[in-house]
């Protein structure tokens, strides 16, 4: 049996055959690495001088989406007085929660469940010691089930769940637009409650 084809266009064929293996081989090696690696990034403190303060930990994802829903959260907090900080999901990220009246947990959807950076930091910080926790999470579209194992991860490490907040990269008909809908749920967040 040979290997390699003695007819021209099954040898074209072949190198073509190959040539796309190698190549998805490669994408989906990079897409695997981006959306299970840690991302080092600088603490940014929103208002400053807000009343109660709240820790954003978020994973950026493949786009900006998450990050951009992130920081809409984010601002819907500062608008009710909230001294926020914002920070992507790594050992860089804080583990001491003794200063935040609330978590923020964020990460996209793939492949049916979360990133695995936004569950190592919950081990990092080990006891969430009952504090409030939003879980903010986005995707093209889902059953629950990733929000789902997500919160029993948090309430196994004695975190709180609070809120679940989805939004979609593509939302259904009526939805508006994600980054409002983040916004405003960030806005709501304890308006009742506080």
């Amino acid at each position: 049996m040979k290997l390699w084809p003695t007819k021209k266009w099954k040898q074209i064929l072949l190198v073509a055959i190959i040539a796309f293996v190698v190549v998805v081989s490669g994408v989906l090696g990079f897409v695997f690495v981006k959306i299970s690696s840690d991302y080092t990034s600088d603490l940014q403190v929103l208002n400053a001088d807000g009343s109660e303060t709240a820790l954003i930990i978020y994973h950026p994802g493949l786009s900006s989406f998450m990050q951009d829903v992130a920081y809409a959260f984010a601002d819907g907090l500062v608008e009710n007085g909230w001294r926020v900080e914002i920070t992507t999901a790594s050992d860089q990220a804080p583990t001491d929660l003794s200063g935040y009246s609330v978590l923020v947990l964020g990460s996209p959807v793939y492949a049916g469940t979360t990133t695995d950076s936004i569950k190592r930091h919950v081990e990092r910080i080990s006891d969430l010691e009952g504090i409030d926790t939003v879980l903010l999470v986005t995707s093209g579209d889902s059953d629950g089930g990733a929000e789902a194992k997500l919160q029993q991860n948090v309430e196994e490490h004695n975190g709180n769940i609070e809120t679940i907040v989805s939004v979609y990269a593509v939302p259904n008909a009526g939805d508006g637009d994600p980054l409002e809908i983040a916004e405003q749920a960030g806005r709501d967040l304890f308006v009742a409650n506080r």
